[in-house]
């Protein structure tokens, strides 16, 4: 049954992203040739944003389904981020049992993390200085741009403890603050252990409640408002304007696959003095089945393969999996690097050092922290976006932009994170 729902969503966000662009193209090519009154009156049913002056009179039945639920995304943010980080961390009471493993698990975890994050904003700067990212031209919207300011690197560590915790957790733009709130949260409650029962059931229901509210929202509603997202996008932006999204889709996925197929063999290598190449060979069918499915599909063909092929212990094999399937997401963290840096950039927005640092840490927190659920990550990357402080009204345009499209990155970069644990 689950399998046959994922598939039914895959075929229908394609469907949805297919048409959505068909649709989206024909209009922008017809545009320039129809008349004023003509444009005036599809505008204003479809694609006209009614929060304006000039939309007082208009429906925009497409605005409308794109905001809400953008919105709804939105709202489940903080929720998301609080609560499943902190059943992540405190799930680590566990790993004591296994002492020496655990410890070398989470430092593997951790170093892979910081090198997927480093190449990440490496590649980002170069694609920056070599222009291949577009400024996006919205003249409602540019006094937004210049709103955001750079500040003392520092200020970073100051921000991320929160002198109130509700203050934090009722604001989308400090992430960071969020993050801090629900590690300490998680570690005191992994500290004391069966002492605290009650909270750790209510933070455990509170994180599936919020997980089922998404999983609605991206299976159920997310294939019509991408198709309204794409159609509104090309229709308003033209098709110039939206084929910078294709660059971001195209970097992510070379930089996916080039940390797939170097880093990965490079490590295996120089770690157990094994043949990379039998490593990658042995992994061919899993990667597949996480390409076209999802990670928790490929996890008992993992196993299988990790024990029976590749001569891991069973031991280590039942706990490696398992953890690295929760807090082991290097694909996702590259595709946040890149994403914001991206948003920001077609937003008018300077990427500073002090920005990659940050989009660094809230990375690493927001992967570790990503629900096993359709398209995560891609919800995940809001919290980067605005904890790094790109929160301008122009950024989160984009964002919404990105979100309809970012299906194929999703799908590579969980062969990268299955691949990965590994």
């Amino acid at each position: 049954m689950v399998e046959k729902k994922r598939k039914s969503f895959v075929k229908r966000m394609v469907t949805a992203l297919i048409l959505g662009v068909i649709l989206g193209i024909v209009i922008s090519v017809l545009k320039p040739s129809m008349s004023p009154a003509t444009w005036d009156v599809l505008n204003k049913i479809f694609f006209q944003d009614i929060t304006v002056s000039e939309g007082r009179s208009a429906i925009g039945l497409f605005y409308i389904i794109q905001t809400v639920f953008t919105n709804a995304l939105k709202l489940a943010i903080v929720p998301m981020v609080f609560f499943s980080i902190i059943m992540s961390v405190c799930s680590m009471n566990d790993m004591r049992k296994l002492g020496r493993i655990a410890g070398k698990t989470i430092i593997t975890f951790v170093l892979f993390y910081l090198v997927a994050c480093l190449f990440a904003a490496l590649v980002s700067e170069a694609v920056i200085g070599m222009g291949l990212y577009r400024e996006f031209v919205v003249d409602s919207l540019a006094a937004n741009v210049t709103e955001a300011e750079t500040s003392n690197i520092l200020v970073t560590l100051v921000n991320a403890v929160p002198d109130n915790m509700i203050a934090a957790l009722s604001s989308n733009n400090k992430m960071l603050a969020v993050i801090t709130c629900s590690v300490i949260i998680g570690v005191s409650i992994a500290a004391m252990g069966d002492k605290i029962k009650v909270f750790k059931v209510f933070c455990d229901e509170c994180s599936q409640i919020v997980q089922k509210f998404l999983d609605f929202l991206i299976i159920v509603c997310s294939p019509v408002s991408v198709f309204c997202m794409i159609t509104r996008t090309f229709a308003i932006y033209g098709i110039d304007q939206v084929s910078n999204i294709f660059s971001y889709i195209l970097v992510t996925i070379i930089v996916l696959v080039v940390y797939l197929m170097v880093a990965y063999p490079i490590a295996i290598g120089a770690a157990t003095h094994c043949n990379p190449f039998i490593f990658m060979k042995k992994m061919i069918k899993v990667a597949i089945i996480a390409f076209g499915a999802a990670a928790a599909p490929a996890l008992p063909l993992n196993r299988e393969t990790c024990v029976k092929e590749l001569g891991c212990s069973e031991e280590i094999t039942d706990f490696v999996l398992p953890v690295g399937m929760t807090i082991n997401m290097n694909g996702t963290a590259i595709m946040h690097i890149i994403g914001a840096a991206f948003i920001a950039t077609c937003a008018g927005l300077e990427v500073t050092p002090m920005n990659y640092l940050t989009m660094t840490l809230l990375a690493i927190a927001a992967s570790m922290g990503t629900p096993a659920i359709p398209a995560a990550g891609s919800v995940m990357l809001y919290a980067v976006l605005t904890g790094a402080g790109f929160n301008t009204e122009l950024c989160t345009l984009i964002y919404s932009l990105v979100l309809a499209m970012n299906k194929p990155c999703e799908m590579v970069l969980t062969t990268l994170n299955v691949v990965g644990d590994a």
